[in-house]
């Protein structure tokens, strides 16, 4: 089944105090200014409770006082959730029909990433809502970069990547890569093109009019290096739901370039 078109009238920033948290709320007030949209900051708190005015209020003065959402800013309301974040934040986001998620990841080395417990790899495990994941100081989002596959649901992530750019005002381009064969030279692989590759190259024409480039060897590094090399502000991808928690080195291709992305991650749900 097809996604519905992406429309950005309500995002979702999941926060805490990091400075990822921070800038996922900056990042979603910028986006929500492009696009027409409200934004509603989420906090969740680790322990059982119902939320209460309190605690609404603090969440409120925090975000004023510390990211000064600007006047003539987007209309911004605030919700506290109680429980697991990686579990809340996704089910929070679908409950109040948010349109897109950020929330911030925190730069972690291979070794870190084995472990269990990520809170970015178990939303985008579970989430059914398209996330922007994004670091501390990742401020720009003009520049927009598809990952696109041969798999059925490409068109979607497509579709999203194209409404996703067209609703900040930001470019967009497209990437695919081709697995070489064991001892296959470089020159070779570059001369022969799968039928695979034919394929995404026809579907990215006809959905965006946009050219592909094509690179070759293991997905996800050749995707975050594409991203490096085009210096691109978001990287979509297409993100499979479910999946064993942990072990993110193993995972999909989409979980591992949240990870090791220069840039912020948006994750398609398929």
């Amino acid at each position: 089944m097809s996604l519905p078109a992406l429309r950005i009238g309500h995002i979702m920033a999941a926060t805490d105090e990091s400075d990822a948290g921070r800038q996922a709320v900056r990042t979603a007030l910028r986006i929500a200014t492009r696009a027409g949209a409200r934004v509603t900051v989420l906090r969740v708190m680790p322990v059982d409770g119902q939320p209460n005015q309190v605690e609404l209020e603090q969440l409120r003065r925090w975000v004023e006082s510390d990211l000064r959402p600007a006047p003539d800013g987007p209309e911004v309301g605030y919700t506290v959730a109680y429980g697991l974040p990686g579990i809340e934040i996704g089910r929070t986001a679908e409950r109040m029909r948010a349109d897109l998620l950020v929330i911030g990841r925190k730069p972690r080395n291979r070794a870190m990433r084995l472990l269990l417990g990520d809170t970015a790899d178990a939303v985008a495990r579970r989430s059914r809502v398209p996330c922007l994941f994004v670091t501390a100081g990742q401020e720009g989002t003009e520049r927009v970069l598809v990952a696109a596959d041969g798999s059925a649901r490409a068109g979607d992530v497509l579709r999203v990547a194209e409404a996703f750019a067209d609703q900040i005002g930001a470019g967009l381009q497209a990437v695919t890569v081709e697995r070489r064969h064991t001892g296959e030279p470089l020159e070779l692989a570059r001369m022969t093109p799968a039928g695979r590759t034919s394929r995404i190259q026809s579907e990215v024409t006809r959905t965006l009019a946009l050219p592909v480039a094509v690179r070759h060897g293991e997905p996800a590094e050749q995707i975050v290096a594409a991203a490096g090399e085009l210096e691109s502000d978001v990287l979509v991808v297409g993100c499979h739901r479910g999946g064993p928690a942990g072990v993110i080195e193993a995972g999909s291709t989409a979980r591992q370039v949240i990870h090791r992305a220069p840039c912020a991650v948006l994750t398609v749900p398929l």
